[in-house]
């Protein structure tokens, strides 16, 4: 499941930078999904992925959108905010998340 950025879904930046000005004042282009006053929150998006995780009992495959997919491998790997939201997302390929690590699969 992809974060929700609340009354924010389906929302341009200037739509929100209208109704809601001042809220993305210093935001970057990877931590604004957090700023919504309804949204889900970053730790509370981890939480969530970590659970998922502590689930997993076997090979498994998962499709997820830009943001959690940077979350999955951030909390995986024990990376800090700032770390997860900068990963990389390409679109060529996808990751393997093993022995601690994760590997790019073009």
């Amino acid at each position: 499941m992809e974060v929700t950025t609340g009354s924010w879904d389906g929302m341009s930046h200037y739509e929100i930078d209208m109704e809601y000005p001042g809220m993305l004042e210093g935001a970057n282009a990877f931590n604004w999904f957090f700023r919504s006053p309804d949204g889900e929150t970053f730790d509370a998006a981890c939480a969530r992925v970590k659970e998922w995780l502590s689930q997993l009992r076997s090979t498994t495959i998962a499709i997820s959108h830009g943001l959690t997919g940077r979350l999955i491998r951030g909390v995986y790997l024990g990376l800090s905010q700032e770390e997860m939201l900068e990963l990389p997302v390409p679109q060529a390929g996808f990751y393997r998340l093993q022995n601690g690590q994760a590997h790019l699969i073009e």
